[in-house]
């Protein structure tokens, strides 16, 4: 149980929260949107000549994730950041809807209701996944490719499945808020402790749903339901940011990527754990922005 001071400074992080939310949207130009069947997301018009971002949060995030970096991208080239099935706005979702592909489908609408035809999507961890079902499936849709901390090709038949039945580090329990924090991040975001905590806290409370979307995400390997296994055949360039200190995925799955992939490039940030557009989001809207103008060119 926890003591009246910390359910204080959990309630306080949920308002600064909200209240930063509200601020960084407003700076990022994004206004919250929604498609028919129920996929949130937030979305703003760029120039012509620049390729729009599709972004898309890991395993029991949300398109707030992506907001700060979102706001430090020029103005010029469009942004929608998508919540997948089952995360933070969008409705929920049955086991057998969360897949890979289903999330990939999803993503497909909210760029079909955005009048996006082709994107550089950007996928961290999870998304790193439905990053390449999109390129592997519907090449014609992908610009590009950055792949934040993104899952590997071996995601379906790794260690993860060995999370389902025990101790999953990506679903807390209400004592395991200061270890959370730890594994996940290396540098805490530029927000205050109050706000991170109560994002674990909601985590926390989100539990069961959180297991069996994660049953559904890892489960399905099979065919085109999840990550592609062979990316040879993906040929738009790839941008492959990972943390030196990535506690979740090792550095050696995002080199295997840039090995597999025909036109992969590999940046590790040093100092930074699984959350780079969290933790570094100016580096990180550097980095990807530099690679959307060699896109733009292509």
């Amino acid at each position: 149980m926890r003591s009246w001071r910390e359910q204080l400074e959990v309630a306080v992080g949920g308002v600064q929260l909200r209240a930063m939310h509200r601020a960084a949207a407003v700076a990022a130009g994004l206004r919250a949107q929604r498609t028919a069947d129920g996929i949130a997301y937030a979305h703003r018009a760029g120039g012509k000549r620049a390729t729009p971002l599709a972004c898309i949060h890991g395993f029991g995030g949300d398109k707030e994730t992506w907001l700060l970096m979102a706001a430090l991208v020029p103005r010029a080239r469009g942004v929608a950041l998508i919540d997948l099935p089952g995360h933070g706005a969008s409705a929920d979702v049955p086991e057998h809807a969360a897949t890979i592909r289903h999330h990939a489908e999803a993503a497909l609408r909210v760029l079909d209701r955005a009048g996006i035809d082709r994107a550089i999507v950007c996928g961290n961890s999870m998304g790193g996944g439905v990053a390449l079902r999109l390129a592997a499936s519907h090449p014609d849709r992908v610009a590009g490719l950055v792949l934040v901390a993104s899952i590997g090709r071996d995601i379906h038949d790794g260690p993860a499945r060995a999370w389902i039945g025990g101790d999953n580090p990506l679903i807390p329990g209400e004592r395991d808020v200061e270890k959370f924090m730890q594994i996940v991040l290396e540098r805490p975001p530029p927000v205050g402790k109050a706000v991170i905590r109560h994002v674990i806290m909601e985590r926390v409370r989100a539990a069961p749903r959180l297991h069996k979307l994660f049953r559904g995400f890892v489960l399905a390997g099979e065919h085109a339901d999840g990550v592609p296994r062979d990316v040879r055949r993906i040929d738009q360039r790839a941008l492959v940011i990972h943390g030196e200190q990535d506690r979740i995925i090792s550095k050696r799955v995002g080199e295997d990527l840039v090995a597999a992939l025909p036109r992969g490039e590999l940046v590790v940030m040093r100092g930074v754990g699984h959350a780079p557009q969290l933790e570094a989001p100016r580096a990180t809207a550097r980095l990807v922005e530099a690679f959307a103008r060699r896109v733009d060119r292509d």
